[in-house]
């Protein structure tokens, strides 16, 4: 029998002080003691993946998950114990069946670093739901999403309109197939950034906060200190079926963080623990979480020594994995996780790392001259297999794309990574599977275009395309309008399938299964041989030069006006304000001459 405790979300404070006291008086009242303050329906995990990288890095990936079950009485849906409230009435209000929002810095080096943990990494904030109703209901709907997100996050996310927002149907149809309902709407903002601000409310969601759990070991003066930082969210609803209750779902929230940075920048060598990288101590597990674990990862042959001796191992998408249970380690202090490299590691200066994800895009502008442009973007794929992809590419309003111009072109490469010799062939064009074109319009919605393409085996696809520069008014410029316009990144998606990824790439050069569904499904315990995952690839963003304005001259023109308008003012002031008086010269005279006299 379970303690029961008052609707209502604990504070990381009231929940370590509940499950004491719980703990204390649940003996005496001849209960059982509680494992946590959740009630049965809600649970709560945390877990740390650190992985030190090829080039001297390290990357972190934390990752906290909320799951509710909703098919509970109606009574019980609006009392909220672990599961984040706001959250939770967020996606009521809106009516979201899913959600997505991510805020990332830097960009993610394929080359030296493998694949990323998670999907999300094109850089600034990327909001995408899917939301149910009508097309009006839906845009009012996604109107006050943002709004919302954006007070929660402190975040300009309410700078999310029309203008930058997207509907797509190929590329995300994945959460669609699985029985979701809605229609999906992304948005963008590629000028955003991510600072403390939007860290400190995301903290504030986890019930022990920063003071216990690995949230503890969230320190912003180091994890600002970075090459790469994606802070992101997610929102969605799993089925329950396959853990023996039929017809059962469950509402799943999951909040992620990846960073990635060198120990060397902090003053410390090869050998150093986790409360050195991140200045602060190993803390216990957090008080209300059901799984509370550190796992380092560690490529074969690395010689990498872990100290002390983790609760178990195991491999993870072909790496060694030490993970340390923190649950285990209750009534006693917890042991500093300690990593020493017994063989040299690759230098700063390495280029290419062994390991690299199998399929990479890359994207960049073409042209010069204010009046027109182009794009060209390379997807390469380094496997030995064929693999059908998703792309997805949107452009403002005032970059006018032409379909009619879209060339695409397949050509061999030796290894993947460089331009093929002559005898390996020219390029061959290449027709899409699929294509699905919306125009922009002005100042009301942007350029989209998805395709459906088939990668051969080692070979470099390009894409190029022309558009051409509209005229902006003046206040639509940015400050640093010379800069240029950020244009967000281009999307790739493609299935991942356990099987075929395992067979294929271990000899080649690339990672067999790509880290992002490793993480996922040992974290959720889905079968790693016929598992299969959507991987999503991001681009680099560009930048997109403008046809600019003198914007002196409004300056000179207000200066001059304001200088005419003084003057005339000035002369018409005096001859409204000044008393004109006609005086007789006789009088006068006399005046002058009495005075003379005395």
């Amino acid at each position: 029998m379970r303690t029961q405790f008052p609707c209502a979300r604990l504070t990381s404070a009231a929940a370590v002080a509940a499950v004491a006291v719980a703990m204390l008086v649940a003996p005496v009242l001849g209960l059982d003691p509680p494992s946590s303050v959740a009630a049965p329906n809600e649970s709560f995990s945390e877990d740390l993946f650190l992985r030190p990288l090829a080039d001297g890095k390290v990357l972190l990936h934390f990752e906290f998950e909320f799951q509710r079950r909703h098919d509970e009485a109606n009574s019980t849906q609006h009392h909220y114990h672990l599961f984040p409230r706001q959250i939770g009435e967020i996606a009521l209000r809106y009516d979201v069946d899913e959600l997505h929002l991510s805020f990332t810095q830097g960009n993610w080096r394929e080359r030296q670093w493998g694949y990323p943990p998670v999907n999300s990494q094109g850089v600034g904030a990327e909001a995408r739901a899917r939301i149910r109703g009508s097309d009006d209901h839906i845009a009012a709907q996604w109107t006050g999403l943002t709004n919302a997100l954006s007070g929660v996050f402190c975040a300009s996310l309410n700078f999310i309109d029309d203008t930058n927002t997207v509907v797509p149907q190929m590329v995300f149809a994945e959460s669609q197939k699985s029985g979701r309902a809605g229609v999906l709407r992304q948005g963008y903002l590629p000028r955003e950034s991510v600072c403390t601000e939007n860290l400190t409310p995301w903290i504030k969601q986890l019930p022990c906060q920063s003071r216990s759990g690995i949230g503890a070991l969230l320190n912003p003066h180091r994890l600002y200190n970075m090459h790469f930082h994606s802070m992101s969210m997610s929102l969605e609803s799993v089925d329950l079926s396959d853990s023996g209750k039929p017809g059962a779902s469950a509402l799943r929230y999951t909040q992620q963080l990846s960073v990635v940075l060198d120990p060397r920048a902090f003053g410390l060598d090869d050998n150093w623990s986790l409360s050195e990288l991140m200045d602060t101590h190993v803390p216990h597990a957090c008080p209300v979480a059901d799984r509370s674990t550190v796992r380092v990862l560690a490529s074969p042959g690395s010689g990498l020594d872990v100290k002390p001796k983790a609760s178990s191992k195991t491999s993870l998408a072909g790496l060694d994995m030490h993970v340390f249970d923190m649950l285990k380690q209750k009534g006693k202090a917890p042991a500093d996780i300690e990593l020493r490299f017994n063989t040299p590691k690759l230098s700063a200066g390495s280029s290419v790392d062994p390991i690299q994800p199998a399929v990479a895009v890359h994207r960049f502008v073409t042209g010069h001259g204010g009046s027109s442009g182009g794009v060209e973007t390379t997807l390469t794929n380094r496997g030995d297999k064929p693999v059908d992809i998703l792309y997805l590419d949107s452009l403002p309003w005032y970059l006018r794309l032409y379909s009619h111009t879209l060339e695409i072109t397949a050509q061999k490469t030796d290894d993947g990574l460089e331009p093929a010799s002559a005898e390996l062939g020219m390029p061959v064009k290449l027709t899409p599977s699929a294509s699905l074109f919306t125009p922009a319009i002005d100042r009301g919605r942007p350029a989209t275009m998805e395709l459906a393409l088939t990668l051969p085996a080692h070979s470099r696809t390009t894409l190029r395309y022309s558009f051409d520069k509209g005229f902006l008014k003046y206040t639509e410029h940015p400050p640093d309008a010379n800069r240029g316009f950020n244009v967000g990144p281009a999307i790739v998606s493609y299935a991942s399938t356990a099987a075929s990824d395992q067979t294929s790439g271990k000899d080649h050069g690339y990672q067999p299964r790509p880290l992002a569904c490793a993480i996922k499904e040992t974290l959720h315990g889905e079968s790693s041989s016929s598992a299969q995952c959507t991987v999503r690839v991001y681009s680099e963003l560009f930048l997109a030069n403008m046809p600019t304005p003198d914007f002196s001259m409004p300056y000179n023109v207000i200066t001059f006006t304001c200088t005419i308008l003084a003057l005339f003012f000035g002369r018409i002031f005096n001859l409204l304000t000044r008393d004109f008086a006609v005086l007789d010269p006789v009088k006068k005279t006399s005046e002058k001459n009495e005075v003379s006299v005395d």
